[in-house]
């Protein structure tokens, strides 16, 4: 909610809010699908906002990206295909962008409006959106996976809250769908939530897709405008585990890495070195 110079985002059952004050209001619509607001913040620069909730911020987007793109292509051996599902604003493409030997990037995001919203106001995000290897589809991610069969190497997904059209995302029949359009090698990763702010059931979630995937692993990275910080994602392999990096790309991750804000190797290694509670809470 915009209010009085203020931000203010309500979650665990309206029991929490986080706030940020606001410089201006940059952009505001009601596309076929949610509500955009883009506002200029005081202390993490430009916000995006789908629906009231806080997406992506010019603070922190790193980390977020940077996480969901390098740590699949670290340990996947043959990365030729890349689907990303969700993730309009286009930063998970970005950080994919810099591995030359992928060839094909889709991006399926169900709203065009958040993809040309996040090119005006997001441009660092969106560079990756015109390389050559990528494809932008205005489809239902829901409905695109079910069309591939076997045929990419890493699936991300990169969506809002377990609510509305996002929750079919979320689910056993979809993270099924996902197993069969990945190869015989391939990664899924996705955004699991808080732990300490469970409204969505994150245990559900990660039953979800162990009952699909043989192996199934979890970390967490600081998103500090997501409720309380502590956030959550999923690894999910048809083979290898999330700390199996490839020796062959070593040299090539540190290069790159020295590029990037958050993620390197030796961060890599130990993010799956997770606590009781992450543990508990996971069901892992």
């Amino acid at each position: 909610m915009i209010n009085d110079n203020w931000f203010e985002e309500k979650s665990y059952f309206e029991q929490v809010k986080m706030g940020w004050k606001i410089k201006e209001v940059l952009h505001t619509e009601q596309s076929k699908y949610q509500r955009i607001d883009v506002v200029k913040t005081e202390a993490i620069g430009n916000l995006l906002l789908l629906d009231g909730k806080t997406m992506v911020s010019e603070h922190d987007e790193f980390v977020y990206h940077e996480v969901m793109a390098h740590i699949p292509y670290a340990v996947s051996r043959n990365c030729k295909r890349v689907l990303i599902i969700g993730g309009g604003d286009g930063g998970v493409v970005r950080e994919f962008t810099r591995h030359p030997d992928i060839e094909q990037i889709d991006l399926v995001e169900i709203d065009q409006r958040v993809i040309e919203v996040s090119k005006k106001y997001f441009p660092e995000c969106t560079i990756g959106l015109s390389d050559k290897r990528v494809n932008i589809l205005p489809k239902d991610g829901l409905a695109f996976i079910k069309e591939k069969k076997d045929f990419y190497d890493i699936i991300i997904i990169d969506s809002t809250d377990p609510e509305d059209f996002a929750s079919g995302l979320f689910t056993q029949e979809f993270y099924s769908d996902v197993y069969q359009a990945l190869t015989s090698e391939g990664i899924m990763m996705n955004q699991t939530e808080n732990p300490f702010y469970d409204q969505y059931g994150i245990k559900k979630i990660y039953r979800n897709m162990q009952d699909i995937f043989p192996i199934v692993q979890s970390f967490n990275a600081p998103m500090s405008i997501y409720p309380g910080v502590f956030w959550t994602f999923g690894f999910s392999s048809k083979r290898y585990r999330a700390t199996d990096i490839f020796s062959q790309k070593r040299l090539h991750m540190d290069e790159i890495s020295r590029n990037l804000k958050w993620y390197n190797m030796d961060w890599h290694k130990g993010a799956f070195q997770i606590s009781n509670f992450h543990k508990k809470m996971t069901g892992l």
